[in-house]
């Protein structure tokens, strides 16, 4: 593969081994800038020396980049003309700040306790939760600079709130004249600059790099269209977009995760979940990879999330019923968004792999929404419309129940080697006998963890001197 080829690749840096100056950018973590698969014909991930780099090498650093092969090496490849890929700060540019968009804030325990304590008349059957777990949950501090309860912001703070995350997102796109503006966005000089250009390109025999431009244009109108549907549905609050990093913080809550897919992505999950052992589905792959590198991340997401489950599954089964406001609110966002899930407390439906495990089921779901280059998750929807914080930490609690009392069974993946993304040297599963002790000890260490008071620093691999297992 030559160095100039038609798009560039994007992925993060899943290691950067001793002092040599050089990295690896996680192979699971590569897609092209335009959001398709990378189509790299290895498993191994790629090389990236410092001096292919215009910043400093880092694990989870995002950058944009072109591929070679690396000498010596038939079936890898060496990254080249890396550059960061920039994320963004949720600060506006004229200086007014709103709260909780930008400054870490303290963690009140206080307040989250009182949180954990209050119930909405819609929670009130909510299952009991032991209070000396919820009380740990608070202790282990989970999403700590996001704020418990939002002011009121006007339609200009907003606007100047979009523009500026857009910026950050997209700053080259300046060069073409764009006003980042999503509220009352006008593409004229945009597109006017953008022919403009392509002509010059391909006066200049630059074709290939014409097809970069143009579908990173494609990514920028996308991007803006999801930005302005938040606002549109009022999404545009400090506890509503939340960091990326935070995503197992979220995911401890409601761990259980259906998706909206189009008719041949349901027939595909179905046809992966006819199996006994299903193999790794490519958005598994994705979500396991948001946190890069971070082997304890992957596992507790497939201990619940090994078989996809569609939108199509929630309503065969028969589960809560979904809000008039929540059903409306979905069909629009899949037109908006790369994935739309539907995150809930139904542990009894990871059954199916932990020996038909039966518990009483939490309440209360939300709606999730991810963009593909947007280090940010989306709560697009709570089924009580109560915010995102309301029973957040009973419904933490009744995870860390779930696993005390079920963990054992987890024994049962030692009887065949399962199809697991995450595995050692680019292997896709285990050794016999060796997954069911695995996970278990996996188990063991999260509620180690969580007794501890870091569960989510452990899981978010931020724990200082921890290696990585």
């Amino acid at each position: 593969m030559n160095a100039t080829t038609m798009l560039r690749f994007i992925g993060r840096i899943g290691s950067v081994p001793g002092s040599d100056g050089y990295s690896f950018i996680s192979l699971g973590s590569v897609e092209k800038t335009n959001g398709e698969p990378h189509g790299l014909s290895t498993r191994k991930d790629i090389f990236l020396h410092k001096d292919d780099c215009s910043t400093t090498l880092r694990p989870g650093l995002a950058v944009e980049f072109d591929v070679i092969t690396r000498a010596g090496y038939s079936d890898e490849f060496r990254a080249t003309g890396a550059i960061e890929v920039c994320t963004a700060e949720l600060v506006p540019s004229n200086g007014n700040v709103i709260p909780g968009f930008s400054a870490p804030l303290p963690f009140n325990p206080t307040t989250e306790m009182q949180m954990a304590s209050a119930k909405l008349p819609i929670h009130f059957r909510m299952k009991a939760v032991p209070m000396h777990t919820v009380e740990q949950v608070v202790a282990n501090k989970p999403m700590p600079t996001i704020p418990r309860t939002c002011g009121t912001t006007t339609q200009e703070q907003q606007s100047d709130l979009l523009k500026a995350f857009l910026f950050h997102l997209f700053p080259h796109m300046a060069q073409f004249g764009t006003d980042f503006n999503v509220l009352d966005a006008s593409d004229q000089v945009l597109d006017q600059q953008v022919r403009a250009t392509a002509e010059d390109l391909q006066a200049l025999g630059m074709s290939d790099h014409l097809v970069r431009i143009q579908s990173e244009v494609e990514r920028f109108k996308a991007t803006r269209k999801a930005l302005k549907f938040t606002n549109e549905e009022g999404l545009v609050r400090p506890d509503t977009i939340i960091p990326i990093h935070y995503l197992p913080d979220l995911f401890m809550a409601v761990p259980v995760w259906f998706f909206y897919t189009n008719q041949q992505g349901l027939n595909g999950m179905k046809e992966i979940n006819r199996s006994d052992d299903p193999e790794v589905h490519e958005w598994t792959k994705y979500f396991c990879n948001l946190l890069p590198g971070n082997r304890r991340w992957a596992d507790t997401f497939q201990l619940y999330n090994r078989r996809l489950r569609s939108l199509a599954d929630y309503g065969e089964e028969g589960f809560d019923v979904i809000p008039p406001t929540v059903a409306r609110r979905m069909k629009w966002a899949v037109q908006a968004f790369d994935f739309v899930v539907i995150a809930t407390p139904y542990h009894d439906l990871a059954g199916r792999d932990w020996q038909n495990t039966k518990w009483l089921r939490s309440i209360d779901p939300y709606v999730l929404g991810f963009k593909k280059g947007i280090p940010y998750i989306f709560v697009l929807a709570r089924f009580s419309d109560s915010g995102t914080f309301p029973l957040y930490h009973q419904l933490v609690g009744d995870t860390i129940e779930y696993l005390k009392n079920n963990k054992q069974k987890l024994e049962i993946f030692d009887n065949f080697q399962p199809n697991w993304h995450g595995m050692p040297n680019g292997r896709s599963f285990f050794g016999s006998g060796q997954a069911g002790q695995h996970l278990l000890s996996h188990v063991n260490q999260l509620l180690e963890a969580f007794k501890q008071g870091n569960l989510f620093e452990w899981l978010r691999m931020e724990d200082t001197g921890v290696q990585v297992r």
